[in-house]
């Protein structure tokens, strides 16, 4: 891990090597991709930041404004400072959020995308303003009530339910979550919200990477965004994970590392 850059990270592989950076979903840390970046790392340079307020990376102000704007910013810096100037991206969630949203900014930046379980924006002013206030009040939620008792219920959320069939993973992740810093999670949850992400579904025709989406058969409104979002974009595909919901990586990592290898090798090569 290297403390020198504005982003705290983990790396494998040999800096000689095609970079790709992966970015970790809400609550999460970049150490989340360390067992998939060793499928990688003979082949690719993989870089796994953790994103502000995640991780080790919470030396910012809780004061400091939290937008996608400058979140994206912080990633071009971060690529800046490693002196990578072209890069596949891997996001997950709201990793993948940021990632589609610094693909739009930097598109000369970006070599390939790969977005897995991504929205491009709710586009309804109502429901928009309606989910910024409800990730308000669950914000307040973690103030008032800790940050176990939130962990817990975010948990059981529907978008989760497939975790729960995978009891002992299921429990890694909580028991992971439960070291954030709990007032970055409400930070986070408030001012990342996507009733707070700019719809980017106009934008999408102008992403000239190839992009890969992925999203898991039991995730069927996932299942629907990807397949939405792969008609706008130019040069992009799906791939449906079977057997596994929202998060892929870890459900079926297998799966996962053999759709991503498969699809960064060819671009490469290309």
């Amino acid at each position: 891990m290297n403390h020198t850059t504005i982003w705290t990270y983990h790396a494998r592989g040999e800096p000689s090597r095609p970079p790709v950076v992966f970015l970790h979903g809400f609550m999460g840390a970049g150490a989340d991709w360390l067992p998939l970046a060793e499928n990688y790392a003979n082949r690719f340079f993989c870089l796994m930041p953790d994103l502000p307020g995640h991780g080790r990376n919470i030396h910012l102000s809780l004061a400091r404004p939290l937008d996608f704007e400058s979140v994206a910013n912080g990633l071009n810096l971060f690529l800046e400072q490693l002196n990578l100037n072209r890069v596949s991206l891997v996001g997950y969630s709201l990793g993948g959020r940021i990632a589609l949203y610094a693909a739009l900014k930097f598109p000369q930046k970006i070599r390939a995308l790969v977005l897995e379980s991504c929205h491009a924006g709710i586009v309804d002013e109502q429901a928009r303003r309606e989910r910024a206030e409800a990730d308000d009040r669950q914000a307040e939620a973690v103030l008032a009530h800790g940050l176990e008792t939130f962990v817990e219920r975010w948990y059981e959320m529907d978008l989760f339910r497939t975790l729960q069939s995978q009891p002992q993973l299921l429990a890694e992740i909580k028991e992971k979550r439960k070291k954030n810093d709990l007032h970055w999670v409400a930070k986070t949850l408030k001012e990342l919200s996507p009733g707070r992400q700019p719809p980017l579904w106009a934008k999408l025709g102008a992403l000239p990477m190839q992009v890969l989406l992925i999203a898991g058969t039991l995730d069927t409104k996932y299942v629907e965004l990807a397949t939405k979002m792969s008609q706008q974009i130019p040069r992009a595909r799906v791939e449906v994970i079977p057997g596994v919901g929202h998060n892929v990586h870890l459900e079926h990592p297998g799966q996962f590392a053999e759709v991503v290898s498969a699809f960064l090798a060819g671009d490469v090569a290309t």
